[in-house]
């Protein structure tokens, strides 16, 4: 029978993350991530004769789930699919900053309701922050934040010039300072002296954070 390769393949809620091990009858078994977070594996036959979920499509409909919260058209619903994404679809773009180096969303948060109990209405301009950028998503280590609240909260790179938001630019022979500004990186300049760049880096922090000296 020829091969057939089901990766990032969609069947209603469920994208097909990899192959796994064949199941004992030999079939072959997929690995899915379903919108709600969950992750399965999948026998590929199943998959191709109609499987559209986890299991959660069927608990939704007998529960009316959708229908009790009514939110799923909501910024808070979408900031919650987007966490789960992230820490638990290793094809997500972000997942290497989040489920690949360990964060995770409690199990409370695995149902939107508790979230959303938690966290309450998102308010206009802001974003879900943690608190500490080394642990996971749970009411304690979360807040609503500004986005340059959590640019300043962001974690910090390792940098051979010792100052965050300074580094060394080795096809000029200069040193580049840079501030992130709601998800956008601020050139503030290249400088000779190294002094001059981190003035330069501290001055943009009073300007755009409001962080004193």
């Amino acid at each position: 029978m020829k091969f057939r390769d089901l990766t990032d393949q969609k069947f209603g809620r469920l994208t097909v993350i990899c192959r796994v091990e064949n199941d004992k009858n030999g079939i072959a078994v997929w690995r899915c991530l379903c919108v709600c977070g969950n992750i399965k594996n999948i026998r590929g036959n199943n998959l191709v004769r109609g499987t559209k979920s986890c299991g959660c499509l069927q608990k939704e409909s007998a529960s009316k789930c959708f229908m009790t919260h009514g939110m799923r058209n909501t910024s808070e619903y979408k900031v919650w699919l987007d966490i789960r994404q992230r820490c638990n679809n290793p094809n997500n773009k972000s997942y290497v900053n989040y489920g690949g180096r360990g964060i995770t969303v409690c199990e409370k948060w695995l149902k939107f309701e508790n979230f959303f109990e938690d966290m309450g209405n998102r308010p206009d301009g802001l974003t879900i922050e943690r608190i500490d950028n080394d642990k996971g998503y749970y009411k304690e280590n979360c807040k609503w934040a500004t986005y340059s609240e959590q640019g300043r909260n962001k974690r910090s790179l390792k940098n051979k010039t010792g100052t965050i938001g300074v580094s060394w630019y080795k096809q000029i022979q200069k040193y580049q300072a840079y501030i992130g500004v709601n998800y956008k990186i601020i050139h503030l300049g290249c400088f000779t002296k190294l002094q001059d760049a981190i003035t330069a880096r501290k001055n943009a922090e009073i300007k755009y954070w409001n962080k004193g000296e």
